[in-house]
């Protein structure tokens, strides 16, 4: 062994949000030895909304499917890189608010700077993939969408 550290920075998109692929993939990468560092959640350009996955569906993922995976396992935070405010940490609360929710169960989210009590730094408001277009696409990959009832409660 040489003692050198990997890590590994995971995208989540549509086909590795699918229940229990992250999971596995996490597991399987800290069989050869690589950390889980973070997983990304995709902000928005029209050309990838098709990969694009709900922020509630990486909550829905890290609460359901954390349980299958000891603390020393789950070492990859979660982020949403935000244009010049960097990664913002989405499972802290501190860091994001809903402002507001469209019948297709589009979030509107606004995203907080760390800095934002010492520094005057913007907000970034970004508007999410629907959820019930998400499931949609889920289905047509042969998904079955009651696996994932529970995604419209989380934020």
């Amino acid at each position: 062994k040489r003692c050198i550290s990997i890590y590994n920075q995971m995208v989540f998109t549509i086909e590795n949000s699918r229940k229990f692929e992250a999971a596995t993939l996490r597991r399987l990468l800290r069989i050869i030895g690589i950390d889980p560092y973070y997983t990304f959640v995709t902000k928005g350009k029209k050309e990838i909304n098709k990969y694009r996955v709900p922020v509630a569906r990486i909550l829905q993922e890290r609460k359901e499917e954390a349980r299958l995976m000891g603390g020393m396992a789950r070492t990859d935070v979660a982020v949403y890189n935000i244009p010049k405010l960097g990664k913002n940490y989405i499972a802290n609360w501190q860091h994001h608010d809903v402002i507001m929710i469209s019948s297709k169960g589009e979030r509107y989210y606004e995203f907080h700077p760390w800095e934002k009590y010492i520094t005057p730094v913007d907000t970034f408001i970004d508007k999410d993939i629907p959820i019930y277009e998400f499931l949609m696409d889920l289905k047509e990959r042969g998904e079955n969408i009651n696996d994932y009832k529970t995604i419209w409660y989380y934020y």
